[in-house]
């Protein structure tokens, strides 16, 4: 017997994986027992035992003790929120409409100045942990804990150095890749360059280091790059 099966996008899948995807969608229903997970599968109870508990090594699923009125308590398994993003989600669809919808009603740079605004809260979390830690004003150690929150945002950025002045951070993927396709240049300029030089900064109104963007996902590159490096003699925005 073959080990792998077609999902329906047409692409082979081990039925091991598709018993797990089969397992995940019976809980978008809702909480269930084991019983009623198996009952639904058609398959052994001990399978399915296996399968939930490496669902919930993956924190895709977690379970609980129901209180019955009768009888022994029933283990129940529901999705987490990880489990859930897993199922698609239009995220950037979603956001991409709000943004021609703004910029149609109150113009591009409305617009623009909103994502600014977004962009420096999200800097000054950032500014927070760098200050935090002990390290503002150490160009080096501020560009780790940036390059830090960058991955948990889902960047997968990494640093590297151009040169004694100049680092770079090379973004291997775009959180909101739709987005920035329509809107590159808010997005790509006044979200990811600002949120970096703003997180860098000590003073707002001086700014200390130069961003710039050398390759955009969003325009064809493979990943993105930001050249970033101090300012010598900062000059008043």
């Amino acid at each position: 017997m073959s080990n792998f099966v077609e999902d329906n996008l047409g692409m082979k899948t081990s039925l091991s994986v598709d018993t797990k995807q089969r397992i995940l969608k019976i809980l978008l229903e809702g909480p269930m027992s084991l019983g009623e997970i198996t009952g639904k599968l058609q398959i052994q109870k001990s399978a399915v035992r296996g399968h939930l508990e490496t669902l919930q090594a993956e924190k895709a699923v977690e379970s609980h003790f129901k209180i019955e009125r009768l009888g022994r308590p029933r283990k129940i398994y529901q999705l987490t929120e990880n489990g859930r993003e897993l199922f698609p989600r239009k995220y950037d669809l979603v956001l991409s409409l709000i943004l021609k919808k703004i910029s149609e009603t109150n113009g591009q740079e409305e617009t623009k100045k909103l994502v600014e605004s977004v962009a420096d809260d999200i800097a000054a979390s950032i500014k927070y942990e760098i200050e935090k830690s002990g390290n503002l004003g150490n160009f080096e150690e501020s560009l780790k804990i940036l390059n830090s929150v960058s991955n948990q945002m889902g960047f997968a950025s990494s640093i590297g150095k151009e040169d004694d002045n100049k680092f770079s951070i090379q973004s291997k993927n775009c959180i909101v890749h739709k987005v920035a396709v329509s809107h590159q240049n808010i997005i790509c300029h006044g979200l990811h360059d600002r949120m970096i030089r703003r997180s860098l900064d000590s003073d707002g109104k001086k700014p200390g280091f130069n961003v710039e963007l050398k390759d955009c996902i969003a325009l064809g590159d493979s990943f993105s790059r930001h050249v970033v490096y101090k300012l010598d003699d900062p000059i008043s925005e």
